[in-house]
């Protein structure tokens, strides 16, 4: 006999029950069930601190960097997503449970979560009004895709190579490049 299906959770009863998960596992709340993250590559950490080194570089207070932080959407109580980065201007607040008000949102990809980061994560991150831009950052290729807003519409860019990421949500500008330094693909 398998285990016991777990029912359906809001943010609330997601949180409690991933407190009590072993610490070792990182969870995510979709659709109302807890999916379990995949332990990260060398190669995405690396890129994660190099994405954070650069952004917060760049950064004007009271803009801030976060890492492996939550998202959450104010009109959803079934999703609770742990994105990989995200800049925020709202200042912290003690017990804030997810990032408040992001405005760039960025995600690693890798073979086990470009699926699921473009397909559920992106169409999410694009109904929180604050998030004026979402980055995907391959970890298998030196390639990212930014979606910007426009109005009530979201633009799509392809980049490669030696390619200069133009960040109007933070006004900066990122060389790829930088955002792979130290990692042989």
């Amino acid at each position: 006999m398998g285990a016991p299906a777990i029912q359906k959770m809001d943010i609330d009863e997601f949180l409690a029950w991933a407190d009590r998960q072993e610490p070792d596992t990182r969870y995510e709340l979709v659709g109302g069930q807890p999916r379990a993250m995949n332990a990260c590559s060398q190669a995405h950490s690396q890129i994660a601190a190099n994405v954070v080194y650069e952004v917060r570089r760049r950064l004007r207070p009271p803009c801030r960097v976060l890492s492996e932080t939550a998202i959450e959407r104010d009109d959803r109580a079934d999703r609770f997503y742990e994105a990989d980065i995200a800049v925020t201007c709202s200042p912290h607040q003690p017990g804030q449970r997810s990032t408040p008000n992001p405005v760039l949102v960025v995600e690693i990809l890798s073979d086990s979560t470009a699926s699921h980061d473009r397909g559920t994560k992106v169409p999410d991150y694009m109904q929180i009004p604050s998030v004026q831009e979402v980055l995907l950052v391959d970890s298998r290729a030196v390639r990212a895709q930014l979606w910007r807003r426009d109005g009530r519409r979201w633009i799509v860019e392809d980049f490669t190579e030696d390619a200069t990421l133009p960040l109007a949500s933070i006004g900066a500008e990122l060389p790829l490049a930088a955002l792979y330094d130290g990692i042989v693909l």
